[in-house]
């Protein structure tokens, strides 16, 4: 048998080999890259698809604003704890009289209080000697067992002109159920009415009574 390579003239024999060399380093070259030679620019418009891109290897950081959509709504949270006690709550009643005062320490008006609290309460009312004669009176303002007390002195005058005093009452109270304010009057028997008679009650978040 003759050598294949005799059919073949040495130009020939060159181009082959040439082609040959050609071809393997395209095919080298498309399989090992040197590092970073591959960026945007070689990239073409969609060539990376999702089975390309490796699971839960993206985070929101790589998505433009607005291309993730917002999840479900979550469940409701537990109850907080009870805030503070809010703004005062203030009760208050009017009597403009006149009213007459009992020749005994009666009651003569009364503030219910419809929840229980602390409060602080105050009472006002201006006392007139009908009489026109020298009168001592007494006024108590109560909250169950918390009370003030106040002493006013009516003088007599002549003529028509009657003797007034005003009297005013404080006191504070912590109530465990809904309860009444008390404002009484003595004028021990003498003709005295009470004029623009007022009490209110402010019902508060912390009280402190302390001895001055």
């Amino acid at each position: 048998m003759k050598p294949l390579l005799g059919k073949f003239s040495p130009a020939t024999v060159i181009a082959m080999i040439a082609l040959a060399v050609a071809l393997g380093g395209t095919s080298y070259a498309a399989v090992v890259l040197p590092a970073g030679s591959v960026g945007t620019k070689q990239l073409k418009k969609n060539a990376v698809t999702s089975v390309k891109v490796k699971n839960g290897s993206l985070l929101k950081k790589d998505f433009k604003a607005g291309q993730i959509p917002a999840g479900a709504k979550g469940a409701k949270g537990a109850k907080g704890d009870t805030g503070a006690t809010g703004p005062s709550d203030a009760f208050a009643g009017y009597k403009n009289g006149p009213v007459a005062v009992p020749a005994t320490l009666t009651t003569i008006a009364t503030l219910n209080l419809p929840s229980a609290g602390k409060y602080v309460i105050f009472a006002k009312l201006w006392l007139f000697d009908n009489a026109n004669t020298t009168v001592l009176t007494d006024c108590q303002l109560s909250a169950e067992g918390d009370t003030d007390h106040a002493r006013a002195s009516l003088e007599g005058n002549s003529g028509t002109v009657v003797s007034g005093a005003s009297v005013a009452l404080n006191v504070v109270h912590e109530f465990t159920a809904a309860g009444v304010a008390e404002l009484k009057c003595n004028a021990y028997g003498v003709d005295v009415s009470a004029n623009q008679i007022k009490l209110t009650a402010i019902k508060v978040g912390n009280l402190t009574n302390s001895a001055l």
